[in-house]
């Protein structure tokens, strides 16, 4: 059995990312994938109101992924947050506090991701 490469890490990723975005209808956007250099585990840029973000992967999630420990709904996650990403930016040039907007930022983007995970 052949090792596991951050290569085919990136291939899953896109594989994974070319399944689920013509099911949300925002195929339109170009998603690149990078090695995060401060990424916790998985993350997604905001670039709103533009159409090409970056989804940053770290080192321990690579590890994790090679366990068999991500799934896809982890990747459909951060692809949500393109949906909800425009409401968060908005929000945040309100007076809400930070925390509260991305307590509900996460909150959504959960909710959804579990949602669409059910239908997909």
């Amino acid at each position: 059995m052949k090792n596991k490469t951050e290569k085919d890490f990136i291939k899953w990723i896109k594989e994974t990312i070319d399944y689920y975005l013509p099911k949300l209808f925002i195929n339109i956007n170009k998603i690149e994938i990078e090695k995060g250099e401060e990424t916790r585990y998985l993350e997604i840029t905001c670039t709103y109101p533009y159409l090409d973000p970056t989804l940053k992967y770290s080192e321990r999630a690579f590890n994790a992924w090679i366990k068999g420990k991500i799934k896809k709904d982890r990747i459909l996650h951060e692809i949500c947050h393109i949906l909800t990403d425009p409401l968060y930016s908005k929000a945040n040039d309100r007076f809400s506090g930070k925390n509260e907007i991305e307590d509900e930022r996460e909150r959504l983007t959960d909710t959804l991701a579990s949602i669409l995970i059910q239908y997909i």
